[in-house]
């Protein structure tokens, strides 16, 4: 069986003006409405919310001894979770396969049993801030083979860490900031602050960290800010198509001075109100009858 073909932004644009009567639209109007058309699309779908399920994704830091400040990744919108990452076995890469076959340093002592299961942490070098599990670890040649690729592959001298646990550090409101970080305590952390800045904002974690571990971050991503050039925006343009077709559509017949266009802005909206509905975080479950995903 055939799988259907990926939507792309041009793809989604073109059926917009075949929507509208354009049948041949030409490379300046694709670009156009990719520009401005597909932007809007996705200023009105975070404008309608912050906490969308397909954008909860998970990232990670390294902490540092006597550091308690990290940056939020790039594309942050609003956090979700962040977790202590610890674990008592750690070490060099000693050589690396692929970006999920590497090789642990030659003294590390973890058994099979212990490790499979487990997630390593790539703790500095060429691919650190990454982390997946183990799915297989042979202990005579300290060969780890993980679930799925790392996004960079670490490179022999690489720190990894084994996590053993991850804690979920507790949320606390910016006002306490002073009262406890004035301390300068050092120890595990069990509690995080988000504070604003000019840019993606950052998280203070309190005890300040005393040791190189990692910190999970589970955050809902800014569309705004989404790699068009990443799998997942990819994942967001086949899931949410039919939304971006019929916004898309609507901002060709609005630019076209085209007469349709508040008739086919309520279907616009109806079709965001099923999206939110379907998708958004704390909203009502989708209802039968209802289109799934705002499907046209």
């Amino acid at each position: 069986m055939a799988i259907p073909s990926q939507p792309t932004a041009t793809t989604i644009v073109t059926e917009a003006y075949n929507l509208a009567g354009i049948s041949s639209p030409s490379a300046a109007q694709i670009v156009r409405a990719t520009n401005y058309g597909l932007e809007k699309v996705k200023r009105d779908i975070m404008n309608l919310g912050k906490a969308w399920k397909p954008l909860l994704i998970t990232a990670y830091h390294i902490t540092k001894a006597g550091v308690s400040h990290y940056a939020n990744p790039s594309d942050f919108s609003v956090d979700f979770s962040v977790g202590h990452m610890t674990g008592t076995h750690s070490g060099a890469l000693t050589a690396v396969a692929s970006a999920s076959v590497m090789t642990l340093a030659a003294d590390e002592d973890v058994t099979q049993a212990f490790a499979e299961g487990k997630w390593l942490l790539i703790t500095s070098g060429t691919g650190t801030k990454q982390a997946e599990q183990i799915d297989d670890y042979n202990a005579t040649t300290k060969v780890a083979t993980l679930r799925q690729s790392l996004t960079t592959a670490p490179a022999a001298g690489d720190g990894y860490l084994i996590v053993d646990s991850v804690a979920d550090l507790a949320r606390r409101p910016l006002q306490l900031y002073d009262k406890y970080m004035g301390s300068g305590t050092k120890a595990a952390p069990t509690m995080y602050f988000l504070i604003e800045t000019a840019a993606y904002g950052e998280i203070a974690v309190y005890p300040v960290p005393d040791a190189v571990a990692g910190l999970r971050y589970k955050y809902y991503a800014d569309l705004l800010k989404t790699d068009l050039d990443s799998a997942l925006y990819s994942t967001i343009l086949r899931r949410w198509a039919g939304v971006f077709t019929q916004g898309a559509f609507v901002w060709v017949l609005q630019d076209n001075d085209d007469t349709r266009a508040e008739t086919e802005k309520q279907v616009y909206f109806g079709m965001l109100a099923n999206l939110a509905a379907w998708d958004m975080v704390g909203h009502p479950k989708w209802l039968p009858g209802q289109n799934e995903g705002g499907s046209r």
